[in-house]
């Protein structure tokens, strides 16, 4: 769940992104999993999935190591991929992160970037690959 107040943009080339609303300091958390709002689809239930919902899920959810794919629920999931993140996940559980922070101060209207190669199992076969609508 965002912790921070923020907004959507087009980005060129990306298309949708995530950006702040309000200056964060470095190592700030922006970002938590929710028990409550964010959803956890184990790699079963994703294969009986009809197909319109399994390209949702690949398409915003991450792909955990052991397959099931972990669904953010808020606006988190138009946070972009950059090679010079200015976010990192930690804590991992079940091979995903459950909470996002700032590696440097973000100024308000920064986009926020994660390298998606962190976390993506699949990558680059899932969030990168899909066209912008």
């Amino acid at each position: 769940m965002l912790l921070i107040k923020t907004f959507l943009k087009e980005v060129p080339g990306k298309g949708v992104g995530l950006f702040t609303h309000e200056d964060l300091g470095a190592e700030q958390v922006w970002w938590e999993w929710d028990h409550e709002l964010d959803l956890v689809i184990k790699s079963k239930q994703y294969a009986e999935l009809e197909e319109v919902k399994r390209i949702f899920v690949k398409k915003y959810g991450v792909k955990s190591e052991d397959g099931d794919y972990w669904l953010y629920t808020d606006n988190a999931k138009f946070c972009n991929h950059a090679d010079d993140p200015n976010s990192v996940g930690f804590e991992e559980k079940s091979g995903v992160d459950t909470k996002i922070k700032t590696v440097k101060n973000i100024r308000k209207g920064e986009e926020l970037t994660l390298d998606y190669r962190k976390f993506i199992f699949d990558f680059p076969d899932g969030i990168l690959n899909f066209e912008v609508e």
